[in-house]
């Protein structure tokens, strides 16, 4: 009897739990953080405790250029890569930077890159497969806006202004409006509008809180800029993802599908946080003027036609024109999927895993052939 109960324990008994290495570069405050810890807490559930997670945050396993060759050399085993560390080894990310302004809803940009590059891009999986890696999930910050100091609200206000641009695609938006883009860090922004070095800065209202910029802002244009969309949150490394059973990497997909969403609604819980902050302060937060507004729109047309020859020219992206129309149709797709359901958490990450990672074959997805 005594050899039977054993029998039947040992099987009833879970499998010695794998723990993995997720390393970002942010604080555990950041929305990414925050979203980090949610993994960790869903992987662990929805693999029946077979997979744990210990995160190393704020750059205490690697630093943030280090990440995308420290999964490589499975120093870590998940983790943040920001593709425009080392844009030589991510082409289709760096081509999908220079799309931050095509679609509005940072949530529906971030469904939409991900279902582009698992399920429409071979040659996307094939070049995070080259670095050991297996990209499961894009992402997209809160959208940029205009933090001003004076008033810009117009086509013609804000021509001759400085504005500190975030990118390539912004020093271009801010050329096309007669305006001159700034190359200055997120960690310079506060000095430089308040010594006047720029007029406004292209960045998430966050920035008000996160940045000290309520101190020195006068203005808010919520004029939609696009977002930061260049970065893999959950990159796995590829020997690390190998051995994965089936059934864990399901788990793997449902636990992302639940902390994409969650870092997405915290970055806007701080824009909301840091609104709350100017209303305080009694800085105008205003709408766009029609003219801006025009100019954006205008700006984003014209712009394709450079993106697309830049990709096929300097980044040597074969099917950058289809690749550009498939994100376009993307993000239309989930711009009227995720409008009905934004306020709810959970049918976000439902929608999440059944439009893309319920698509996927656990079995092959991700694994050397």
């Amino acid at each position: 009897m005594a050899s039977v109960l054993g029998l039947a324990a040992s099987i009833a008994a879970p499998a010695s739990a794998t723990s993995l290495k997720a390393v970002h570069y942010v604080s555990t405050k950041h929305p990414i953080g925050i979203g980090y810890e949610d993994f960790a807490k869903e992987l662990k559930k929805d693999s029946n405790g077979s997979l744990t997670v210990r995160v190393f945050p704020g750059e205490s396993l690697l630093a943030a250029k280090a990440i995308s060759d420290g999964l490589r050399d499975q120093v870590a085993d998940v983790g943040f890569t920001t593709m425009t560390y080392t844009p030589s080894y991510y082409p289709h990310s760096i081509l999908l930077n220079d799309l931050a302004m095509v679609g509005k809803d940072d949530m529906a940009a971030t469904f939409a890159i991900t279902e582009l590059f698992t399920m429409h891009c071979k040659p996307c999986l094939e070049e995070f497969a080259k670095q050991n890696q297996v990209f499961t999930s894009g992402m997209s910050t809160a959208p940029y806006v205009l933090i001003a100091k004076g008033d810009l609200n117009s086509a013609d206000k804000i021509k001759g202004k400085k504005l500190r641009a975030a990118g390539s695609l912004w020093d271009r938006f801010a050329r096309s409006v007669g305006a001159t883009g700034v190359n200055v860090p997120s960690s310079e922004i506060y000095e430089s509008l308040s010594r006047g070095i720029i007029d406004a800065a292209i960045y998430a209202v966050g920035g008000l809180k996160s940045h000290g910029l309520a101190d020195v802002a006068s203005q808010v244009v919520q004029l939609n800029l696009g977002s930061f969309r260049c970065g893999s949150l959950y990159s796995f490394n590829t020997d690390t993802w190998a051995k994965f059973t089936p059934e864990q990497r399901t788990a793997v997909f449902k636990a992302v599908s639940v902390a994409v969403v969650r870092t997405v609604n915290e970055y806007h819980k701080a824009d909301k946080d840091a609104l709350e902050l100017a209303k305080k302060k009694n800085i105008p937060v205003v709408q766009p003027d029609p003219s801006l507004a025009k100019e954006r729109e205008a700006f984003v047309e014209k712009d394709l036609p450079g993106i697309i020859k830049n990709a096929e020219d300097k980044l040597g992206i074969k099917n950058a024109k289809e690749f550009v129309s498939k994100y376009k149709e993307l993000i239309a797709k989930y711009d009227g999927l995720v409008k009905p359901i934004e306020n709810d958490p959970a049918k976000l990450s439902a929608l999440l895993y059944t439009e893309i990672f319920a698509k996927l074959d656990p079995k092959t997805y991700g694994v050397k052939k």
